[in-house]
């Protein structure tokens, strides 16, 4: 419980730092599109998988961001959509998945020049995950359907993570162009993995779960609000 209150203090730090501004400031706003890489620990779900001889969860996947930028001297806020998927495979049986984040970041600006800005401060991500294993001899009859025999499973679940993030941005003309993002997580809030199509006896959730991101992004349409 200290650790959640301390970083939920960090987080209403760093948002009210990137919007404090002089009066007559109005900030900016851009969009901006990126990528990165995602390398997260080990789910609490992989011990089930493992034990089973199903393929587990990826842990190491690329990931594709879109976002909002509002910038102004002394820091910025960030919001964000991003995803990444997996795909795996064993003799048998093949699993895939992929997770949804809505993230914000509010940075302070501790460097802010015409050429670069060095920032810091605190991520909040929603995360979507949606998990599937299905057997690879699987058989479908169309002309005998109740006949046919599939082995599948399909698992979601939705997580909170907060965590520190640092940003390095290039500047043209004055102007941000690029920033290289780097981010830790921690799962604040967990819950325990559903299914839409099955009851799901001894669900687990996933506690201690943490993930490194790194990444970067490229503004457009870049202007005064």
């Amino acid at each position: 419980m200290k650790k959640l209150l301390f970083l939920s203090f960090l987080a209403m730090s760093a948002i009210s730092l990137a919007q404090e501004k002089k009066p007559t400031e109005k900030g900016k706003l851009s969009i901006y599109f990126g990528g990165g890489f995602v390398s997260s620990s080990r789910f609490a779900i992989d011990d089930k998988l493992a034990a089973s001889a199903l393929p587990q969860i990826q842990a190491n996947v690329p990931e594709f961001v879109f976002g909002v930028n509002h910038f102004f001297n002394k820091g910025f806020l960030d919001m964000e959509l991003s995803s990444n998927m997996f795909k795996k495979s064993n003799s048998a049986t093949t699993s895939n998945g992929s997770r949804s984040n809505f993230r914000l970041r509010g940075h302070y600006n501790f460097v802010n020049n015409k050429d670069i800005v060095f920032s810091g401060g605190l991520n909040l991500a929603f995360t979507a995950n949606d998990f599937n294993v299905y057997s690879q001899n699987n058989q479908v009859d169309v002309n005998n359907l109740a006949a046919s025999t599939t082995s599948y499973i399909r698992l979601r679940n939705n997580m909170f993570f907060a965590g520190p993030s640092l940003g390095f941005a290039i500047k043209n003309k004055g102007e941000q162009l690029v920033r290289l993002n780097v981010g830790y997580e921690f799962a604040l809030i967990t819950g325990k993995w559903k299914s839409d199509f099955a009851n799901v006896s001894n669900s687990i959730n996933e506690n201690g779960q943490s993930r490194l991101m790194i990444g970067a992004i490229f503004f457009f349409n870049r202007h005064t609000k």
